[in-house]
């Protein structure tokens, strides 16, 4: 699935080494860091940012190295604009740029971010002519019902805000779409399944987020298990470039 077999060298170890430094940085904040009551994780900022900026430089690296030059161009360059966009809203979620509606901010950039990782999408269903509208359409149906029982069981609160409760339905019901997108591309290529697993688990990881902003959830370790499924759930989409390159 990582392999950068199609990369050519030494861009592709240097893109298996971004991936490990990210790995480390992963566990490595995990491990090295005491318990934060405040934040319910043991993984500060510090350690987390510097993760969606290697990936930047890894689906950047991908693009110009191997990418560029064939007919995946557009998917390598939508990523990189994706993962970008992604590491923007990482930067409003976490307040850098101290503004008082931060997290709608960061959600415009993630949402414009997945835009642009559906549009790759689109050319590798043109590329690899997967176009079975029935595969997509179940796969549809079946993430808009994962979303909404997600939603149903973690976000949705009497007792809080309707108003931000079903934006947050509509923005799930979006990021379902997104990863129904992946789904239905890995049921026609198997190759695209770490891809769809990505996109399901970006699906939960901001579930995750909306259940605590807008219904007052918490769990012990609920942070780390956001970062953590945020994370992995980029690097199996941006890693989508160097599997298509494979195929």
């Amino acid at each position: 699935m990582l392999a950068f077999s199609a990369v050519p060298a030494p861009w592709g170890l240097i893109g298996q080494v971004l991936l490990l430094a990210i790995l480390l940085l992963l566990a490595g904040g995990f491990a090295l860091h005491a318990y934060d009551d405040d934040r319910l994780a043991r993984m500060p900022k510090i350690t987390e940012l510097p993760q969606s900026l290697l990936l930047i430089f890894l689906a950047v690296l991908v693009w110009l190295t191997a990418a560029r030059e064939t007919a995946l161009n557009s998917l390598g360059l939508l990523t990189a604009l994706g993962i970008a966009l992604g590491f923007l809203g990482d930067l409003f979620m976490a307040n850098i740029f101290k503004q008082e509606k931060h997290v709608l901010w960061g959600m415009a950039a993630f949402a414009t971010g997945h835009i642009f990782y559906m549009l790759g999408f689109r050319e590798i269903a043109l590329h690899f002519a997967l176009h079975d509208l029935g595969s997509y359409g179940i796969a549809l149906v079946v993430m808009w019902i994962v979303a909404l029982v997600i939603w149903a069981l973690l976000v949705r609160n009497p007792s809080g805000d309707p108003t931000m409760q079903y934006a947050a339905l509509v923005y799930a019901l979006f990021l379902a779409s997104m990863a129904a997108y992946a789904v239905g591309l890995a049921l026609q290529e198997g190759a695209f399944w770490p891809l769809a697993c990505g996109g399901i688990l970006f699906l939960f990881s901001d579930s995750l987020i909306a259940s605590k902003l807008f219904a007052g959830r918490r769990f012990r370790y609920m942070g780390d298990v956001e970062w953590t499924t945020y994370i992995l759930a980029q690097v199996l989409i941006v890693t989508v470039v160097p599997v298509a390159l494979a195929l």
